[in-house]
């Protein structure tokens, strides 16, 4: 399977389009990069840095801009006008969740397409520790080369997007922003525990069982008696 490298010249020129779109928005919300800086856990100069295009967002600080500015996330890559919306603002326990479910998908598709940590890095020229730190979720992935990930696996932004930031689908029903906030409060062992693919099962179980009657859980439970009598 080819690299998909970026070429430097156009990644410059994409760093310095998004900083110019960052930056625009940021004006329009009257926010100051302190502010913003506050908020993403960085410091002023980092936010200017990355408005210049010297430094690159990772998408859940972009998720998280897009609140702070009161925007849509696809506004810092296309050429829609800014359009605002209404929605609340993750506090910096979610920006943190969504690095780790970005790390656990991100991990999930590597597995899915048969590939290695090692395959990984060689195709977007990073060591196979950097790699591991991103599917971790202890290390923001730039989103270029989440996007340069994305094009590897045959995976579009979208799947990084809309299954992280909505988390899930239960019912037909899209989890919320405020569900995965609380959700960041619960304990590290509870989070832990939820956040690990080979629990899955448990969980499953869980659910259908929250459902169930009283009158229902007291039958089962009479029932595995007996199994075990």
């Amino acid at each position: 399977m080819p690299e998909v490298m970026l070429n430097t010249d156009e990644a410059v020129l994409h760093r310095k389009i998004m900083g110019v779109k960052i930056r625009h928005a940021r004006a329009k919300a009257g926010m100051s990069a302190k502010e913003v800086g506050d908020a993403l856990g960085l410091s002023a100069q980092v936010v200017n840095g990355i408005e210049l295009g010297q430094h690159e967002a990772s998408l859940p600080q972009l998720e998280v801009m897009a609140f702070l500015f009161n925007i849509p996330l696809v506004y810092f890559w296309t050429e829609d006008p800014i359009e605002e919306i209404d929605w609340n603002f993750p506090t910096l326990e979610a920006l943190a969740l969504r690095r780790r479910i970005i790390g656990v998908l991100l991990r999930r598709a590597r597995l899915e397409a048969g590939r290695s940590l090692e395959d990984l890095a060689q195709s977007i020229g990073v060591s196979t520790g950097q790699i591991a730190g991103y599917e971790l979720g202890k290390v923001d992935i730039p989103i270029q080369k989440l996007q340069a990930l994305g094009t590897y696996l045959k995976l579009p932004l979208d799947y990084f997007v809309d299954e992280g930031i909505k988390a899930d689908r239960l019912n037909g029903r899209t989890v919320t922003l405020d569900e995965i906030t609380q959700f960041s409060q619960l304990s590290p062992e509870v989070r832990e525990f939820l956040l690990n693919p080979a629990n899955l099962l448990y969980v499953n179980i869980a659910m259908r069982l929250s459902g169930m009657s009283a009158e229902t859980l007291r039958s089962l439970a009479e029932g595995l008696l007996e199994v075990t009598y």
